[in-house]
């Protein structure tokens, strides 16, 4: 026990040892430290110096007097030899100071202060130049003078502040059709600045971004939002997610070279780019969601169908033409097709056809095939038929009644219909049921129907006589519901078994379309705004389907001020002829149809 206590006694003497050693070996370390500025006062401003050997510099804002300002000089581990601080002194030429440093050494060190040009007087003969249209920066100078200017005959005038021209003649007539440069020698006598000099026509000065390309396709406009956020205008959809950008700044801006402009997510609004202007202004700019910058194809407003008030129920491709049901034509009880022109070419053959009161949505598969959905309003047999193409004969597809869908003798009414896939590979068919939260599911496998649908709930109770549950594409789980009714209105994500996953509310929709391309999933959908018209949008869901439903890529409005009285409108997209295409309709209103790709 005694020998235990005795070897502990002898570890806590050793530790000690150990730690005043330490302690004196820092002490020593210090003590042997060279004396060295580490601040220098003009002024009472304190700048702190960079170190060149056993130069320290000190830059300070170009244009300032050094030639009498109050100087005191900081030093560590020593002192200034025969040296007074806060004296007036002229710190134009460099300092020459003798420090003594507490190790018993003396330190030769040269003491720069440097306040860089200041350009005071610019002139050009024969032209009135106004102060803001002269842009000086620390490495170039750039001027602004009116439109239709003759460049390749001035004669210019000038002089700085704490520098002298040494290789430019005042006053001596010269071509500035192309830029030139000129050196001004500061008032160290010895430091040579170098500046870009450029004489324009064009619009310079602040920051700012005259075009963008995303993945080599151009913008026809980037939009500026206040207060720094730049939107670009692009003339074709690519992958925003992804992007490879490059941006052409106003003139004479400078592009922080840290922008690489490689691997962009631009859907999340966050990527950020600083841009010099030529007034020598550093500007950070935050890129916002991009938006497609598209020409309709195809306008037709609504007068030239020919429907009646509230008739137009929906749209959907099928090959190159445009399938546009609706109620004006109940007599013939047939959906009505057009070619890309908007010119109506026939209507689909209902031949042996038994529809209730009238084929009111229609929607096709990935290759064109078309279904069709009837009103309804009957407890007997229903049919949702199918046409290979706009010219071939109805068949019935598939066959239900209010007792094989648990209805009992509740007549069944169709809200809508669409499908995702292919009839004759995998496909899914969903027809949800009007003012009801009831949704039927077919699905197809290898081109085999299941005759049996899958009932569902909607989350929402009290919906229109028309909404939609649109499937995501074959291999991706979940469908989006676009509804209006009294407890929802908006675009709806859902699961499998149609439980809420996210939602935008506060839009008045009732249908949607799911596409994917290029291996990202874009949703088309239509927003009705009472007085304003209908907004055409497109949005990239493939990472958040929420948030891009709130930030779609494209937001066009169709202007008009008619109401919308059963709240139907439509959108479908196919490639046609080779292209990406989507058309959008809304009763009262019209239709467009945009080619999506270049």
């Amino acid at each position: 026990m005694k020998n235990i206590k005795f070897k502990t006694i002898q570890f806590v003497l050793l530790l000690v040892v150990i730690f005043a050693s330490c302690k004196k070996k820092d002490e020593l370390d210090r003590s042997y430290e060279a004396a060295k500025i580490v601040g220098v006062k003009i002024n009472n401003e304190l700048f702190t110096p960079t170190y060149n050997a056993n130069t320290a510099s000190i830059i300070v804002p170009a244009g300032r007097d050094l030639s009498k300002v109050k100087l005191q000089v900081l030093v560590a581990n020593g002192d200034v030899i025969d040296f007074e601080n806060n004296q007036i002194r002229d710190v134009r030429k460099p300092l020459n100071l003798s420090l003594k440093g507490s190790n018993g050494e003396d330190v030769n060190t040269v003491l720069k202060i440097q306040s860089p040009p200041l350009l005071s007087t610019f002139i050009i003969e024969g032209l009135t130049i106004p102060k803001a249209d002269v842009h000086f920066s620390s490495t170039s100078l750039i001027v602004q003078v009116p439109k239709n200017t003759n460049l390749t005959n001035l004669k210019v005038t000038m002089d700085f502040v704490n520098g002298t021209l040494v290789d430019f003649t005042n006053g001596q007539a010269a071509d500035y059709t192309t830029q030139k440069t000129f050196k001004v020698r500061g008032v160290d006598g010895e430091t040579i600045y170098n500046y870009d000099f450029i004489i324009t026509t064009e619009q310079v000065g602040p920051a700012s971004v005259r075009a963008m390309t995303v993945n080599g396709i151009a913008t026809d406009s980037v939009v500026f939002v206040a207060p720094s956020t730049i939107i670009p205008y692009v003339k074709g959809i690519t992958d925003f997610s992804n992007a490879n950008v490059t941006i052409s700044a106003g003139f004479g801006n400078r592009i922080d070279p840290s922008f690489t402009g490689t691997g962009l997510n631009l859907l999340n609004a966050t990527e950020k780019v600083k841009i010099t202007g030529s007034d020598g202004i550093e500007k950070q700019f935050t890129i916002g969601v991009p938006q497609l910058s598209l020409k309709p194809v195809l306008s037709k407003d609504y007068a030239s169908f020919g429907f009646g008030a509230n008739d137009l129920t929906g749209v959907a491709f099928s090959g190159s033409n445009i399938i546009v049901p609706n109620n004006t034509t109940v007599a013939a009880l047939s959906p009505l097709y057009y070619d890309l022109a908007g010119v109506q070419k026939g209507a689909l053959n209902r031949t042996g056809t038994v529809v209730g009161n009238s084929i009111r949505k229609v929607a096709t598969d990935s290759k064109g095939v078309i279904l069709s959905v009837s009103l309804g309003l009957v407890t007997s047999d229903q049919f949702i038929y199918k046409w290979d193409n706009v010219t071939s004969a109805p068949v019935p597809y598939i066959t239900y009644n209010s007792a094989s869908l648990g209805l009992g003798t509740t007549a069944f009414r169709a809200a809508g219909i669409n499908v995702t896939g292919s009839l004759d590979g995998d496909a899914i068919i969903t027809v949800p049921r009007a003012q009801s939260t009831d949704i039927f599911v077919w699905t197809v496998t290898g081109g085999v129907l299941n005759p049996t649908p899958t009932k569902y709930s909607f989350p929402y109770a009290a919906t229109g006589f028309y909404f939609s549950i649109e499937p995501m594409p074959i291999g991706t789980p979940g469908f989006i519901g676009s509804a209006t009714g009294t407890n929802f209105n908006g675009i709806i994500s859902l699961s499998n078994t149609m439980s809420e996953l996210g939602k935008t509310s506060g839009l008045s929709a009732s249908d949607c379309k799911v596409y994917k391309f290029n291996n990202r999933i874009y949703l088309g959908f239509v927003v009705f705004a009472l007085g304003k018209g209908a907004y055409f949008r497109l949005a990239d869901i493939t990472d958040n389907k929420t948030t891009s439903v709130q930030n779609p890529i494209m937001n066009v409005l169709m202007p008009s001020t008619a109401s919308n009285g059963n709240v139907t409108m439509d959108v479908d997209i196919a490639k046609v002829n080779g292209k990406l295409h989507a058309v959008f309709v809304c009763t009262n209103i019209g239709m467009q149809l945009y080619q999506l790709e270049q």
